[in-house]
Parts: C-alpha cells; sequence; structure tokens
C-alpha cells in the first residue's frame, strides 16, 4: 500500500536515536576500531573540536562534529568505564575498546590494561560489558516504505551545522540493489517539483528520486549553486577566495548518497545524476570538480551556459585559474555523459541564460550552447586520442520543458537498450 510520509531527522538517523547508549558514537550504523573506538580514546586523551573528529568518522556518520561527538560519548556516562573501577582513561577503557573492536579475546584483550581497584578484572567480564554497548541492528528506517517523503539532512560540512530538505520517491517492490537518482532542481530552489516530475518513470523504471533542496540562504546566487561554492565569486576566480572543498556545494551529494543508502537499506555502489538548468549546470561541473564521486551516468538538461573543456579561457567559462587545470581529460570524457536539449530551447532572451563577450562565443541560446560545449568536447578528445562517450540529444518538439526534460532524462538513463 502506498503512503506518504514526512520525516524530520535533523541529521541524526533514527537509527542513531534508537542505539542511545551503544559504541556506533558517529552514527553510521556501524561500530569501528577505525572510527568510534578512535573517537572514544581521543576523547579519553583530551582530544576536542575537530582534532577529535578528523580522519575518525565514518562515511555514512550522522554526527560529525566534534561538539556532537563529544555530547553522544558524554550521555553513555559511566558505561565507557569498561573495567568498572570509577574512572574514565585512555590507557585502560579507551584501549580495551580498541583492541575489542580489533577482535581481541582472552588475555589479549585485558593484558596490562586493566585499571586499579577495577571491578571487571576477566576478559569474560570485560567481553560481556562490552557486547553490551553493541548496537542491536533495527530495520532501516525507511525500509518498507515507499511514495514521497520529505527528510532533513545535516551530516555535510558544507552544511555548517546547519540543514537541508531533502525530496524522495520511493516506488513499490524496492530490493537494496535499487538504483538511486539524484536530481538537481533549477535556480527556483524547488527540489519538491523537481522529483515531481520524475515520480512517473520512477514508478516505471523502478528507481529512486532522491531530490535535495540547496537553499539559497546557504548556497546563496549562482555562485553558491551554479558554480558549486568553490570560489567566493565564481566569476572572479583566485587562489585567495578559492573555498576549501568541504564547503563546496557537490560536497553535500557524497555524504547523502551514504546516508540514504543507511536509510533505505541500500546496497548500490554508485548513482545516477540528473539535472535540469541550473541544476544541470551544478551537476556538470560536480562531475568535472568531484572526479571520484561515484556518479556512474549523468544526464544535464538544458544547462543555461557552460564551463568548456578550455585550459585558455578563464573560469567559469573555462578551466583556467581554476582546479580544473589539473582535471584529467581521460578521465572525463570517459564518463558517462549525455548532454540534453530541446529543439526549440534557443530563445536568447530566456531567463537565466547569461550573456557577455565570453559566454556569447558558445552561442547565443540554451541550443547552440549545448552543440559548442559538447562539439568542442570531442574534438579535444579527438585530438588528445582517448576515448569519449559523451553523447548529445537533441529532444524533439521540446522547449525548456521541465516534464519533457525530466521524462527523456529518466529514458535515457534507465530504458533498456
Amino acid at each position: 500500500m502506498r503512503h506518504v510520509i514526512f520525516l524530520c531527522l535533523l541529521g541524526l538517523s533514527t537509527y542513531a536515536l534508537s542505539q542511545e547508549g551503544s559504541l556506533d558514537i558517529d552514527g553510521d550504523g556501524d561500530v569501528s576500531m577505525l572510527t568510534d573506538g578512535m573517537l572514544l580514546l581521543r576523547s579519553q586523551l583530551g582530544f576536542a573540536n575537530d582534532a577529535l573528529v578528523k580522519n575518525a568518522l565514518g562515511p555514512g556518520a550522522t554526527l560529525i562534529t566534534g561538539g556532537a561527538i563529544q555530547s553522544q560519548i558524554n550521555m553513555m556516562g559511566d558505561r565507557f568505564d569498561i573495567d568498572g573501577n570509577g574512572r574514565l582513561e585512555a590507557l585502560s577503557d579507551g584501549l580495551l575498546v580498541m583492541r575489542y573492536l580489533s577482535d581481541r579475546r582472552g588475555n589479549a584483550l585485558i593484558h596490562d590494561v586493566i585499571g586499579e581497584n577495577a571491578n571487571r578484572t576477566t576478559a569474560a567480564q570485560v567481553e560481556a560489558h562490552i557486547a553490551s554497548l553493541m548496537p542491536v541492528p533495527v530495520p532501516p528506517p525507511l525500509a518498507n516504505t515507499v511514495g514521497s517523503g520529505r527528510l532533513r539532512f545535516e551530516g555535510a560540512a558544507a552544511l555548517k551545522g546547519s540543514s537541508i530538505d531533502v525530496y524522495f520517491y520511493i516506488p513499490d517492490d524496492v530490493t537494496a540493489d535499487t538504483p538511486l537518482l539524484f536530481a538537481f532542481h533549477p535556480l527556483d530552489r524547488n527540489a519538491r517539483d523537481t522529483r515531481n516530475a520524475l515520480i512517473d518513470k520512477a514508478r516505471a523504471y523502478r528507481f529512486i528520486v532522491v531530490a535535495p533542496e540547496f537553499s539559497s540562504s546557504l548556497f546563496p546566487g549562482g555562485d553558491g549553486y551554479n558554480l558549486g561554492n568553490v570560489f567566493v565569486d565564481g566569476d572572479n576566480p583566485s587562489a585567495g577566495t578559492l573555498n576549501d572543498e568541504s564547503e563546496w556545494s557537490f560536497s553535500v551529494v557524497e555524504p547523502l548518497f551514504d546516508y540514504m543508502k543507511y536509510q533505505l537499506g541500500n546496497q548500490t555502489s554508485n548513482y545516477s545524476v540528473y539535472g535540469k538548468s541550473a541544476g544541470a549546470q551544478h551537476a556538470l561541473r560536480m562531475l568535472m570538480f568531484k572526479p571520484n564521486a561515484r556518479i556512474n551516468q549523468i544526464v544535464v538538461a538544458g544547462a543555461g551556459w557552460y564551463t568548456t573543456i578550455d585550459d585558455q579561457t578563464k573560469f567559469p567559462y573555462g578551466f583556467a585559474s581554476s582546479p580544473l587545470e589539473a582535471a584529467d581529460l581521460s578521465v572525463l570524457f570517459a564518463e558517462d555523459l549525455t548532454v540534453l536539449v530541446g529543439e526549440y530551447d534557443r530563445n536568447p532572451e530566456a531567463s537565466n541564460v547569461r550573456h557577455n563577450s565570453v559566454v556569447d562565443r558558445q552561442g547565443l541560446h540554451r541550443l547552440s550552447r549545448a552543440q559548442f560545449f559538447y562539439d568542442q568536447a570531442q574534438t579535444l578528445a579527438f585530438n588528445l586520442d582517448v576515448e569519449f562517450r559523451w553523447r548529445l540529444v537533441i529532444l524533439a518538439n521540446a522547449g525548456h520543458s521541465t516534464s519533457a526534460y525530466a521524462e527523456e532524462a529518466a529514458d535515457l538513463l534507465f530504458q533498456s537498450p
């Protein structure tokens, strides 16, 4: 039975909320020596803030700041007094947890680390206590859920402790292998409509829609969204105004993928991407700036203009004066990318079709600019003698239509050959 749900998770997964009193300190649904064990040990050694969490969070962590991690540890109170001597000590309690999580048992677990006046002195006692701290498996929060919904996500550093809305659609009879499609909204910041335009196709092809809403308060204007918040002022890039990669809007997507996998109990290793208009610009630049993102196929539809593959033209119109100068073009050209544009998407006066002496070299409207971008890339790939997997699709009888672009993109991504 299909039902509509609303979730307000505020970045803390239902699993973590139901597992108070567990060793899953970072709330990623797993307990690991290199994450949870390390976090506990560092806390007991006096580490705080960034020093506490640096390189010690699981890929799907829902608690990501030093303050949140310390609060979780404090909430446990004396349950982390592993040997029961009334003190929380790194060289006894912390090491006992680290050893346990590295699968040491018996005397190898407790040798030379039990504190003075301990109440738990045998390996059996220590093992039983730590085992009681392990999380009890529970169904993923969105298991057995179908239909449309919304949740809040805060598990990315780029969100700076705030949260964004994520609209999703889950078709009937999903499995752990059901593919995920990340859909990026236009400049109107309306992720709900972006999701809704894909529902019929998601139902037909059985894929999950994930549509994050990049709010203008967190990612203002074209600099914050279209250009990925890579620079403070994307139209005037410089080394001094280059934002840290953790602040890029692109850097929200990978943690959100892990978070959605956890929420759904999904086991897929990659995801598809679709973006329309400003969302197409965001998607395409993410592909360029994030070569290690787990994207397996991508459709960009009706972009107003492009960052062209040109190291002589300054960003945002080319690669010069940006981290893209170091891009491996053989990797980029081998991506499964479709540039989609309507045959009637050719109004030079359309809103958000930028005009100046540089960008107008691409053409004067979306259709001509898509053709220019694709042709230039294809020629460069040929000259470099590298694989070129991109394709250009001109959608017949279509203008800058949300529904037409969404439906065609879904067909391109999920329809069997």
